[in-house]
């Protein structure tokens, strides 16, 4: 038996029967499963050692399988990042009832996962490239309703990400046999220029990030939200294999003070735009901009604080990004769509879809008593020694929350005065109330994920040291 087999070929079939299920809750119900179980495996089964069972006998999970003339490879150091992975999607799969899902989105979501986490699996690693491009074709259905068309921006990540892949996979060609390549060199300052090219097309950076937004305006929020922060999450795990490979890109100081650059200014322009916005969608779709800007400030601080701070990044803004997708996805559902006048006066009606519109984003600028802000504290203080890195960071939190304050606003100022009414369905206030206790006790009791996230720095041993 091979760790492949169980993380990658399992969640693939189960999909394909997912596909066949016709009522949202059953295969949010199985889907959800499916995945707590597959987090179960990957945080008690050791991969490559033995595992006694009855007496004498027992088995050994191997790293390697062999498929289609390529391997697919996860170590024992990846079981930590398996783990959240899987928590994450049960996570999101579990909501899709509540936000009203088509019953394909189960399958789909799991379909699409399970193609990123192969991408990040894969040997030779730039092959990652072509399985990024597959997912990005499997998202096309997540993202477009059966009997819909896709809009400018469906078809605007599609060109994006396709540019990207080929420039990832000229860049993998190019520097073939260069994995300790002297720093300096004409070769290697191509490929680093190319290389930066091919993840701003993949991740959004700006001034390629222009499909965020018009993703989250056009699509339903939850499918929006669930696509561009799987996507950008595992594109940015495949970016560290670079760093962790090729010496001459770790050992440049340029690199990570150009990570931290590039990732502050993300932020802040992300959080200015979204202060700016009319649509709630849009909102969302610039605040998964500005986590691409705190990922790669974070891994711009260097071995091994800023890679402990990626990781750690991950299920902090999954529960707040879950607990707004599906608020929007309740409030656009009910007026028919997002824009700010349609919403006008509406929160004194859905009190509890309210409070997630709000608070998520509130949590995710750095909130106190909410699950990101240990994270975000520990990334200011690191900007600190850079005065415009700080001001960067902060400028873009309080961007966001002056878009979450105007958000507030709409939502509660009517016309006339009206007694507040909770008109939620049970499981839609159920959901969100949970999601919220769950933040605040991620905020509460922090360790728990602190220690995951060292574990899974462990995984790539040069950045970790």
């Amino acid at each position: 038996m091979s760790a492949p087999l169980i993380w990658i070929i399992t969640p693939a079939f189960t999909a394909i029967v997912l596909l066949t299920v016709r009522r949202t809750r059953t295969a949010a119900w199985l889907g959800a499963g499916v995945a707590v179980v597959l987090a179960l495996l990957a945080w008690r089964l050791p991969i490559d050692q033995a595992i006694p069972l009855i007496g004498d006998w027992g088995i050994r999970i191997t790293p390697r399988m062999h498929l289609l003339g390529r391997q697919l490879v996860l170590t024992d150091a990846a079981r930590p990042w398996l783990t959240w992975l899987f928590l994450g999607l049960a996570l999101w799969v579990g909501g899709a009832a509540i936000a009203r899902m088509e019953p394909t989105f189960v399958g789909l979501a799991l379909t699409f996962s399970t193609v990123l986490v192969a991408a990040v699996a894969i040997r030779p690693f730039v092959y990652a490239a072509l399985l990024v491009e597959t997912a990005a074709l499997i998202a096309v259905p997540l993202l477009v309703p059966p009997a819909s068309y896709p809009g400018r921006g469906v078809l605007r990540f599609l060109t994006f990400q396709t540019l990207g892949m080929l420039f990832i996979l000229f860049v993998g060609w190019m520097l073939v046999g260069t994995e300790t390549g002297l720093p300096g060199s004409a070769l290697v300052l191509r490929g680093e220029v190319l290389l930066g090219v091919g993840f701003a097309l993949l991740l959004g950076i700006f001034p390629f990030h222009s499909w965020m937004p018009m993703l989250t305006e056009e699509i339903h929020p939850y499918a929006a939200a669930f696509v561009l922060l799987t996507t950008t999450s595992v594109v940015a795990i495949f970016g560290v294999g670079f760093l962790e490979r090729y010496t001459w890109l770790r050992q440049s100081s340029e690199v990570f003070w150009g990570l931290r650059a590039l990732g502050s200014g993300m932020v802040a322009i992300g959080g200015l735009l979204a202060a700016f916005q009319r649509h709630a969608g849009r909102v969302l779709g610039y605040a998964v901009m500005m986590e691409v800007g705190w990922a790669l400030f974070a891994l711009g601080i260097g071995a091994p604080q800023g890679i402990v701070l990626f990781f750690a990044l991950w299920p902090a803004r999954g529960v707040l990004f879950a607990l707004w997708a599906v608020a929007l996805s309740g409030l656009g559902r009910r007026q028919d769509g997002l824009t700010y006048h349609l919403l006008h006066g509406k929160g004194i009606e859905f009190p509890l879809l309210t409070a997630g519109a709000v608070f998520a984003p509130l949590g995710l600028a750095g909130m106190p008593w909410m699950s990101a802000f240990p994270i975000r504290m520990a990334l200011w203080q690191s900007a600190a020694t850079t005065g415009w890195m700080l001001a960067a960071l902060v400028m873009g939190s309080v961007g966001l929350v002056a878009a979450a304050s105007q958000v507030l606003g709409v939502l509660v100022v009517g016309k006339q005065e009206r007694p507040w009414k909770v008109n939620e369905h049970f499981d839609e206030g159920a959901w969100s109330l949970a999601l919220f206790a769950l933040a605040v006790a991620m905020f509460f009791f922090p360790q728990g994920w602190w220690s995951s996230a060292q574990a899974m720095a462990a995984w790539f041993p040069h950045l970790s040291r």
